[in-house]
């Protein structure tokens, strides 16, 4: 198992045959390869009948009585020696281009409070990953689906205290399995520091509702913005992008309430000392919420007032052919194609809401720091809509000033860091 770890291959399933020994045991990895000691010499060639032509095996099981089954992720399937209703289950469950691949399940004799959490575990599209017994029998078992959520009952102390552990350091927990004289258990968890290893200077998530907390890793800030910082579950961090659904969540309810179409033109809803182009004046918002709008720029600048002011009242010409820029290219010529109005990702799709947003909410003061002005607006709209309907008070559009988020909230960087962050 360490083997595949320290080669940045996820372990996703263990298992272990009964009787013969105690070192008879399966290994599965992520990337399709698997290792096996001691088990059924029918099963071991077997798992390598049903890897072959980019197949990858997702589950091996053994039953107390020699018999054994595994399971590929094309949904084909091979059983020695197992109940016969439980084969019969199991072709059933792979009618209509179905796959036995954890999510629908069917028990027989398994404890009723087991059963009840498979089914507590299904709602809201989650799917049963594992269920595992341990040797002693009774009502003893664990539970887990794939947003992260597990329930343990009876099982040793230590296998559920690692499965906890597992979950807020690592990330959420894939399987537990037991040994077959009750003295061993393996526990597996998607191993989110691996995957961003080497590609991010820090991180804090929580995944799915079950997770029992948050985890992190890593730097907020770097010592190119000393003093450096740890990366806490309590880390706050710039929203970036995140900003553009936020946004959304607030344009078309407003929209709505004041009586204006997604297909309604924006040139009604800015300000009137803005000189329009048609080409600008006629973009509707559903265009600008789609990015296809003919905006072929990435928008990789700061995007002020003054900014946003002559971004959309320069003139448009329909004879050149922009096409959609990467990030890296900051203000190329003749930004607007008017011709092509497929999707192009652009920041002045959405911080031009910072304006319109404000002025359809009925804003009309344009003496002194409109830009101010506007941008004030518009958290306020943003605040009424999205953020306090859910209990959230004061949430702004700035980081912390103070309190100790203040000198330790996330930098943004770019790996591994040694350049000063931004924010």
């Amino acid at each position: 198992m360490r083997e595949f770890f320290v080669a940045g291959d996820d372990v996703i399933w263990v298992a272990f045959p009964s009787g013969g020994g105690d070192n008879r045991w399966s290994i599965l990895a992520r990337s399709g390869q698997f290792f096996n000691r001691n088990i059924p010499e029918e099963c071991h060639q077997q798992m390598k009948e049903y890897s072959k032509d980019g197949t990858k095996l997702i589950r091996v099981a053994f039953t107390p009585g020699g018999g054994w089954s595994i399971v590929n992720n094309r949904g084909a399937f091979f059983n020695r020696n197992i109940p016969d209703e439980c084969h019969q289950k199991m072709e059933e469950y792979s009618k209509d281009g179905a796959k036995i691949v954890s999510g629908v399940f069917f028990n027989r004799n398994v404890p009723d409070e087991c059963h009840q959490k498979m089914t507590e575990y299904l709602k809201d599209g989650a799917k049963t990953t594992c269920v595992a017994f341990p040797p002693q029998g009774g009502n003893s078992w664990s539970v887990m689906n794939d947003k992260g959520a597990f329930f343990n009952r009876n099982i040793d102390d230590e296998a559920h205290m690692t499965l906890g552990y597992f979950s807020e350091v690592y990330g959420p927990v894939q399987f537990v399995t037991f040994d077959t004289d009750g003295s061993g258990w393996s526990v597996g968890a998607l191993n989110v520091q691996a995957a961003l290893e080497s590609k991010v200077v820090g991180y804090a998530c929580a995944i799915g509702s079950g997770s029992p907390g948050a985890y992190s890793y890593g730097q907020a800030r770097t010592q190119a913005n000393a003093p450096a910082k740890l990366f806490l579950p309590s880390a706050k961090i710039p929203v970036a992008s995140v900003s553009k659904a936020i946004t959304t969540l607030t344009a078309i309810p407003l929209l709505a309430k004041r009586s204006a179409s997604l297909d309604s033109s924006i040139g009604g809803y800015l300000p009137s000392d803005w000189t329009l182009d048609n080409n600008v004046s006629s973009i509707t918002f559903r265009q600008l919420l789609s990015h296809r709008i003919g905006i072929k720029d990435y928008g990789n600048n700061d995007q002020t007032y003054g900014t946003l002011k002559r971004f959309f009242t320069q003139k448009v010409d329909p004879t050149k052919n922009t096409m959609c820029q990467p990030a890296n290219v900051v203000n190329p010529p003749d930004p607007i194609n008017s011709n092509n109005k497929g999707p192009c990702n652009s920041n002045y799709n959405f911080s031009i809401f910072r304006v319109l947003l404000p002025i359809i909410d009925g804003f009309s003061d344009f003496s002194g720091d409109v830009a101010l002005k506007l941008a004030n607006a518009y958290i306020k709209i943003v605040q009424k809509i999205v953020f306090e309907p859910v209990g959230a008070q004061g949430v702004d559009a700035k980081p912390p000033t103070s309190g100790s988020q203040a000198s330790s909230y996330a930098f943004a960087y770019k790996y591994p860091g040694t350049a000063s962050g931004w924010d």
